[in-house]
């Protein structure tokens, strides 16, 4: 007698656990990724057309605002309001603390330029010759030169 042909069992494959695992893994890394801290004080910054970014860790940021008011603050968020007296001690002291440390300067778009210059200059007085302006980087009015300049061609 001839066989005849053997019926294919069909495959199902249950998604179910793969599902589980997948929303188990998006429950995890939602609750245990770190967001940024609100600022603490914060500043609309001039644009400018810079690229450089600013380092997460080892930061000394000088906070000026448009009122003129002086904050000294740290990677963390945290920032310490200081009369522009004590700003100088106050570098000295943060810079003791962290050597390394890269000082930022970020000033409100509004600030007098008179506020700025003398943080530029008790930068120079406490020896900290090295600092960064933050900025915003400036996009949209980029796009729209790089338009121009390629209609005119």
């Amino acid at each position: 007698m001839a066989k005849g042909k053997s019926k294919r069992i069909a495959v199902s494959i249950d998604m179910t656990p793969m599902v589980d695992v997948a929303f188990l893994l998006l429950i995890f890394f939602m609750s245990t990724t770190q967001f940024k801290p609100p600022e603490q004080v914060s500043v609309q910054l001039p644009a400018s057309s810079s690229e450089i970014k600013v380092p997460e860790t080892g930061v000394i940021v000088i906070t000026v605002t448009k009122q003129g008011k002086f904050f000294v603050g740290d990677e963390t968020g945290k920032a310490t309001e200081v009369p522009e007296s004590e700003l100088a001690r106050m570098v000295l002291e943060e810079r003791v603390k962290n050597r390394a440390a890269r000082v930022i300067v970020k000033g409100d778009k509004q600030t007098e330029f008179g506020l700025i210059a003398d943080v530029m200059d008790i930068m120079q007085r406490t020896g900290t010759n090295r600092f960064n302006l933050m900025t915003e980087f400036r996009t949209e009015e980029f796009g729209r030169e790089a338009g121009a300049s390629e209609a005119a061609h």
